[in-house]
């Protein structure tokens, strides 16, 4: 069965060599490729062919930093300091940088700290990221790129809640859209799907039987 996920695979590498040739891709770019149906990106372990329509659904292109470009856009800023550089990469071969899927881990581990009651969108990206000890979240643009990426691609949703020392301006503060398949695969965490309603039996006559009885 070809998924969803397929697809867009097949898609952007066809993709990326159409747009390579007429000059249409930079270096330090690469094309991605979302499926969509009205409102949202389609689930990605979906069935292509019972899950896609070309009367409703579209074809979502955008261009997106490669880990190349993003770190020599961080490299001025961590001169000088050895920095280890962690493998993200599912795939075997030379250690790969993944900003998207730090930003996501980051994002979950101080969701996960007692005492949040949200986290602030600001203090994330300057404080919270540069602490993580990534690479290209010593550059200050580079964060910006990722977290608006991520935000564009609702795998990040944002609010407002009230300021706890000005009341009057309120806090932007984000979260983990945890119902994005992309977010759940990042965390390892895998699709339960709907649980199974089981009924509860209860004591006494059935319900259509005090209904019926109510009626006479």
């Amino acid at each position: 069965m070809k998924t969803i996920k397929d697809v867009e695979a097949q898609v952007e590498e066809r993709l990326s060599g159409a747009l390579k040739d007429l000059d249409l891709l930079p270096e330090g770019y690469r094309c991605s490729v979302r499926l969509r149906g009205k409102s949202r990106d389609k689930k990605r372990t979906a069935s292509f062919e019972k899950n896609w329509s070309p009367d409703k659904d579209s074809l979502y292109i955008r261009f997106e930093h490669t880990s190349e470009r993003l770190q020599a856009t961080a490299q001025p800023a961590a001169e000088g300091k050895a920095t280890a550089i962690p493998n993200y990469s599912t795939r075997s071969g030379p250690a790969v940088i993944d900003p998207l899927s730090d930003l996501i881990r980051a994002l979950h581990r101080v969701e996960s700290r007692p005492g949040f009651d949200f986290v602030a969108l600001k203090w994330f990206r300057d404080t919270a990221l540069p602490s993580e000890g990534l690479t290209w979240a010593s550059s200050e643009s580079a964060r910006q790129a990722i977290l608006r990426d991520a935000i564009d691609r609702r795998l990040i949703l944002t609010s407002k809640v009230p300021n706890p020392k000005s009341p009057e301006f309120p806090v932007t503060a984000i979260r983990l859209n945890r119902l994005m398949p992309e977010v759940s695969a990042i965390l390892g965490i895998r699709d339960q799907g709907v649980p199974e309603f089981k009924p509860v039996p209860i004591r006494g006559e059935s319900l259509s039987g005090t209904v019926m009885r109510d009626r006479r």
